[in-house]
């Protein structure tokens, strides 16, 4: 657009430049050939009236302007006319000085023929009238040719004052033209990139939905680590009580199997007790083991369902496993416990069974050896530790008791159970849910650190363009505005042009006016020479008379001379003859003298 705007300023520059230069030679031509050809024309021109030829002053134009077709002709054409006018004028000089030498004859010959001068008009005035007569002819022709063609070329400029105005506006339009489609072009151009960045960037967040993908798994994320975090608090939560149960009962047990064998230690050694005791001691065995296989079974699986309300399939390796670790750890402390019970109930009934065995075959021999104290004792240290064990095993029993209580109270209520069902429900769901997720957010994981990348080098990408496009608008923006600018100035100069122009073809008019004037002026003085040319011919004929006439005596007047001069030549041959025989005798006479 610069460019097209600077070779538009130029272009103008130039046309007015030439069209100034084309004015100035024109008017210069017209004025020093003008002048050169009245000045050869009228070398003695009668005195009138100074009508100089006035031309106003016009600015100047390029150095390097054109000149009009058709000029150099005329100037050549001018030239030509000179050169033969300066050959004719030299010519009629000779033609002058010959005329003055023959009249100075005639005029002698006159005045020796009749003795009284011959009056004449003066030669100065009588030459200039006769070279008036010689030259009407020739100036009438050279006048009306340089008429005609000053009428031509006047007519030649007046046309190319008229095109040049035409292409002035010709290629004011184009240029308006040209610089309105180029910013419409840029326009369009511009809507275009930006229409196209805009759908760009609307497909990008319509099709390539990945912040809200990438949000909605952040919120996802958050939500599952939040619930994570619940579930590791309500483990630990969980652990404790178990641990506290467990040691509890581990304590319970321990006190039961205290109390039982101290019982057992301090039960007498008496015969018909024994077997009792022994029955006693299975029925007991058999509850114990069943109470304990009751709680072992209710143990089991409330660690189960801890299990699988705390162990999710997807978060194996984390926070969780760990509990389970805790929670296995547990059951084989527990049924190390239980092993230990089982092992000390068996030591109790080899102990007792060994007891009974060796009192029955042996009953006399023992109560040979063994006195009644003893038996006693033992009696009462087994009762003892029966008591005791019996003891530990109600309270176990009454605590067994008071959680089958609380378990149907809470089973009662229905709420407790059925919140355990839901809450299996819903982790088995969850941990289904979590694996499938552990999956997908592996699987998104890598797409999403695809997509971040991608999604970064888009966003450097995009910035990159929006910045370039900022700066490419800003730049457009300081070009339009210099262009506008520019665009303006450039209005301005039009403006400036056309007045410049306006008043150049108004000098153009007025000067065609006065070089009008002038040659009405050259016509008139033209008339007036040719007035003073046609009173100048009738001397001219009578000079022509006069030469013949002139011409007719001079033929006689020679004639005479001729005459008169070989009558003289006649007469003087005998004198002639008379001194050469003088001179022949005195030559003779002094040499016989001597």
């Amino acid at each position: 657009m610069e460019l097209d705007l600077r070779r538009l300023t130029q272009g103008l520059e130039t046309l007015s430049g030439v069209v100034t230069g084309l004015e100035e030679r024109l008017r210069t031509s017209l004025r020093e050939e003008t002048n050169k050809l009245l000045v050869s024309l009228l070398p003695n021109p009668p005195r009138t009236p100074d009508s100089t030829v006035g031309f106003g002053v016009i600015p100047d134009g390029l150095d390097g302007g054109g000149t009009i077709t058709g000029f150099g002709d005329l100037a050549g054409r001018v030239t030509e006319v000179r050169d033969e006018l300066r050959a004719k004028s030299h010519i009629l000089e000779e033609i002058q000085g010959m005329v003055i030498g023959h009249d100075g004859q005639l005029k002698k010959l006159l005045d020796g023929a009749t003795g009284e001068p011959i009056p004449g008009p003066g030669s100065t005035s009588y030459l200039d009238e006769i070279l008036d007569v010689k030259l009407a002819g020739v100036r009438a022709e050279i006048l009306d040719g340089f008429e005609r063609r000053l009428t031509g070329m006047e007519n030649h400029c007046e046309e190319k004052i008229g095109e040049v105005q035409r292409q002035c506006q010709r290629e004011h339009l184009d240029g308006q033209e040209q610089m309105q489609q180029s910013l419409d072009g840029r326009e369009t151009g511009l809507r275009e990139e930006l229409g196209t960045l805009q759908a760009q960037i609307q497909g990008l967040t319509l099709t390539e939905s990945c912040c809200g993908q990438v949000n909605s798994l952040s919120e996802r994320v958050l939500r599952l680590e939040e619930s994570v975090k619940d579930i590791s608090e309500s483990q630990r939560q969980l652990q404790t009580a178990l641990s506290e149960q467990t040691i509890h009962i581990e304590t319970l047990v321990e006190t039961r199997l205290v109390d039982m064998e101290g019982r057992l230690n301090a039960t007498n050694g008496e015969l018909g007790g024994v077997e009792g005791f022994h029955s006693g001691l299975d029925g007991f065995k058999t509850l114990l083991e069943d109470k304990l296989k009751t709680l072992e079974e209710r143990l089991f699986v409330a660690v189960e369902e801890i299990s699988n309300a705390t162990t999710p399939a997807l978060l194996e390796g984390q926070v969780v496993p760990a509990l389970e670790t805790e929670i296995d750890s547990v059951r084989s402390r527990v049924e190390g416990d239980l092993s230990g019970i089982q092992k000390q109930l068996l030591d109790l009934e080899l102990l007792c069974t060994s007891n009974c065995a060796q009192s029955t075959p042996q009953g006399e021999a023992i109560t040979d050896t063994l006195t009644g104290e003893e038996c006693k004792g033992m009696d009462k240290k087994m009762t003892d530790r029966l008591d005791s064990h019996s003891n530990q095993l109600d309270h176990l029993n009454n605590t067994l008791n008071n959680l089958l209580l609380r378990i149907a109270q809470e089973e009662s209520e229905g709420s407790v159970q059925g919140e355990i069902t839901l809450l299996k429900v819903n982790i088995n769901s969850v941990n289904r849910t979590l694996k499938g997720l552990k999956d997908s957010i592996s699987f998104i994981a890598t797409e999403v650190g695809h997509a971040n990348s991608s999604w970064e080098q888009r966003e450097h990408q995009i910035v990159n363009q929006v910045q370039g496009i900022t700066k490419l608008m800003g730049h457009q923006a300081s070009l339009l505005g210099a262009s506008e600018r520019r665009l303006a100035e450039l209005r301005g100069e039009l403006a400036a042009l056309k007045r410049q122009l306006s008043g150049g073809l108004q000098g153009c008019r007025s000067t065609a006016m006065e070089v009008q004037k002038e040659v009405k002026v050259v016509d008139s003085r033209v008339s007036q020479v040719e007035s003073q040319c046609s009173s100048l011919g009738e001397l001219a004929e009578s000079l022509e008379r006069i030469r013949a006439e002139l011409e007719k005596h001079s033929v006689a007047i020679l004639s005479q001379v001729n005459g008169t001069m070989t009558s003289h030549s006649e007469q003087l041959d005998d004198p002639k003859g008379q001194v050469q025989d003088f001179a022949s005798k005195d030559a003779t006479k002094q040499n016989n003298d001597q």
